[in-house]
């Protein structure tokens, strides 16, 4: 019954965050595009008002709350919140009551049963399920430990936030692109959610913002389908609704899977984690990383606004210039990675715009305009990353410092390499190529990776690479449209940035695996395109192989979806030693830490056993701290913040304070040594911790706050008695 009530608690808590975020990614924009009428907004359909409300919201409000965050607090953004949406409310409330009764589109009713299953299914999947003394976790918390880490420091120190997971000694402000969490805590406070709550809140709206801005471009992008927006003949559903069906289309990443589980070889916890530099599917982007998700609707966003200004008044070009700029902004702060490529292919459309496409040339003036605004808007932002120190940049990062891997003696961000999707190692037994290996391995690497990046993408894109072939053959024979030409030059510009540019922060390569969603996204216009015919007639054969691979992506992504969430209890029933014993560890985490929130104060600085069997147990651990942490893994997470030549000392204290030597554990007086070191008030400890078991150590002889059986929380800046 504990299990059952704990998991309903966190399913409302996390409807709770869904509905919180309304008033924050939802009003503001609609109380925008009212007040200034943008592009006609208030003669536009209500489900177009309502896309358009989400889609601004994303861009202007996450730089709204991120600059009265710092300048105020986190209530300021919420009253600002609050205050839209009384707004919106009361202009909803009038245009309601004038509209005809019974006027009620079956269509807007479709999208909206679509938004509330996709609610639905983001809680179920992603929330911690509850059975006993057992609590059951999504692969997911790899990243969303950190997410919702990073949330908490918002709610607790404000804007900038401190770095959560590392304590020189002070706090660290965070050097990090963390506008996302800036924007999810206001939810979380207005919610009354936590922040491991509102990060899956998070997610849902993360997909919502991409729908609006999708239903958005194939309204106002794509050119004009003969029915008007409505069913097209013969195929029984309008643009939008197949829009958003092909999201669930993945590459052909279930192949490796199953080829693994024919050949009885271990199996990933993610399905696209069998590639290197993967291709990730939409499902995987918007379940693991929704921040990333966000920075694209605030670059894709922005684009439109420049692309619907051609024909507008100056007042009007004006104000999309000045829009577009600010969703520029809270794009780099979202995701710089998407961010940075989203601009070098602005850059390329350009020189297309004036060069080939005399179409588009009075748009350019106002994408310039865009990037000025975007560059004063950025500002404080970037002051900020200037101060940090040397390694600031060294943050820009999406996989936590734990995996090891950082480069932060690296020169720049970016640096040319060829796309390895497919191991180069694999071709590494023909005779010549392992020759070239010993003599000139950079060489060798760069040749395997250009043989293999063709294949590679046509195992990641699967239906999509198809759709680029033909896309591409439509272009030759001069039968694709101004928007569909545009969004052929700006998927190829997005693949080819991201083919043979690579980030340096980290071993992977984080920036070819984000930016390639701008690719992913003009992608999927084309295959709306194709499915409406705009490319011509297509070959039976070719019809055949697209319908294969587009039902062997919708294969993949269920897969992908049964796998993240039923993966970690299934290992650890099969007695795997990364994941045995998860459940009841993370189950017995959750109540130490819940019950740390009645007796420990918000702001102490707390320590645990970072040494543990896998990562998935330390995330699990972070996840469940909302605490300012000495340090959280045995690798200082000092890239996100702070100065990295404290590390070596806190790493020495946690491994005195946690390794017992010869069976023993420190005293009570070399506890407290080490936590002055530290600058840590609280040690927990576990029944699983070596430490626990020395009835003389400092675990037993320190003064307790909380003893739950399983994990004791002792006070190690008490007097001592």
């Amino acid at each position: 019954m504990v299990g059952n009530a704990l998991t309903q608690g966190d399913l409302l808590g996390c409807l709770r965050g869904v509905a919180a975020f309304a008033p924050v990614l939802f009003a503001p924009g609609y109380c925008v595009a009212w007040t200034c009428n943008l592009l006609g907004f208030r003669s536009r359909p209500t489900w177009e008002r309502i896309a358009w409300g989400v889609a601004l919201s994303f861009g202007l409000m996450t730089i709204a709350a991120v600059e009265l965050g710092r300048y105020a607090s986190l209530s300021a953004p919420c009253w600002l919140a609050g205050l839209c949406a009384v707004g919106a409310l009361a202009i909803l409330i009038v245009e309601f009551s004038k509209r005809p009764r019974g006027l009620a589109s079956s269509w807007g009713l479709l999208g909206a049963g679509i938004a509330l299953v996709w609610v639905l299914f983001v809680v179920f999947e992603l929330v911690d399920v509850a059975v006993g003394d057992r609590l059951y976790l999504n692969v997911t918390i790899y990243d969303h430990a950190l997410r919702a880490a990073f949330v908490d420091a918002v709610q607790r120190t404000g804007v900038p936030p401190a770095n959560p997971l590392y304590w020189p000694g002070h706090a660290a402000p965070m050097r990090y692109y963390y506008y996302w969490y800036v924007v999810t805590a206001a939810a979380a406070r207005l919610g009354v959610a936590t922040a491991r709550q509102a990060m899956i809140a998070s997610v849902a709206w993360s997909g919502l913002g991409l729908a609006a801005v999708l239903a958005l471009y194939c309204r106002h992008f794509l050119a004009p389908s003969k029915s008007g927006g409505a069913p097209l003949p013969g195929k029984g559903w309008p643009r939008t609704v197949v829009a958003l069906a092909l999201f669930a289309v993945s590459g052909l990443d279930i192949l490796p899977a199953l080829v693994k589980a024919i050949l009885r070889m271990p199996t990933d916890a993610d399905m696209d984690w069998w590639s290197i530099d993967q291709v990730t599917s939409w499902m995987d982007s918007l379940l693991w990383v929704p921040h990333h998700i966000a920075g694209l609707v605030c670059c894709l966003l922005g684009f439109l606004l420049v692309w619907m200004s051609k024909e507008c008044s100056w007042a009007q070009r004006i104000l999309c210039a000045t829009l577009a700029g600010l969703s520029f902004a809270s794009a780099f702060g979202l995701s710089t990675w998407v961010a940075v490529g989203f601009a070098m292919v602005m850059l390329v459309w350009l020189v297309w715009a004036m060069v080939w496409e005399p179409g588009s040339r009075p748009r350019t003036p106002v994408l310039v305009a865009a990037g000025l605004v975007a560059a004063l808007a950025l500002k404080p932002y970037v002051g900020e990353l200037r101060h940090g120190s040397s390694g600031a940049m060294t943050a820009m990062q999406n996989a936590p410092v734990a995996d090891g891997g950082s480069t932060s003696g690296a020169s720049g961000l970016l640096h040319f390499g060829i796309r390895h999707m497919i191991d180069p190692d694999a071709l590494l037994s023909v005779p010549w190529l392992h020759d070239l290996a010993r003599v000139h391995p950079h060489v060798e690497d760069a040749v395997v990776s250009l043989i293999l990046l063709i294949p590679g993408y046509f195992a990641e894109l699967g239906f999509y690479g198809l759709v680029l072939v033909l896309a591409i053959r439509a272009a030759r024979r001069r039968r694709l449209d101004e928007a569909a030409r545009t969004a052929l030059m700006l998927a190829l510009a997005a693949l080819t940035i991201t083919s043979f540019l690579r980030s340096t922060v980290i071993t992977n390569n984080d920036f070819g695996m984000r930016a390639t969603l701008i690719a992913q996204f003009f992608l999927l216009l084309l295959a709306v395109c194709w499915w409406e015919g705009a490319f011509g007639a297509t070959s039976r054969t070719m019809h055949a192989a697209m319908m294969a691979m587009l039902w062997i992506g919708v294969a993949g992504t269920v897969y992908q979806v049964i796998g993240l969430r039923l993966y970690l209890p299934v290992e650890e029933r099969l007695g795997r030693s990364d994941e045995s014993g998860l459940a009841e560890r993370a189950m017995a985490w959750r109540r130490g830490f819940d019950e740390m929130d009645r007796h420990i104060q918000g702001d102490a600085v707390i320590q645990f056993n970072t040494a543990q069997p896998s990562d998935m147990f330390r995330y699990a651990e972070v996840m469940q701290a909302r605490r300012q942490m000495a340090t959280a893994f045995p690798v200082c997470a000092s890239a996100f913040g702070g100065a990295a030549s404290a590390c070596p000392g806190i790493q020495g204290s946690v491994e005195r304070l946690f390794t017992p030597v010869a069976g023993r554990a420190l005293s009570s007086t070399g506890a407290r040594v080490e936590c002055l070191r530290l600058g840590a008030s609280d040690l927990v400890a576990t029944r699983w911790d070596g430490v626990w078991f020395d009835s003389q150590g400092w675990v037993w002889t320190l003064p307790a706050a909380l003893d739950t059986g399983d994990v004791r929380v002792v006070n190690c800046t008490a007097p001592q008695r």
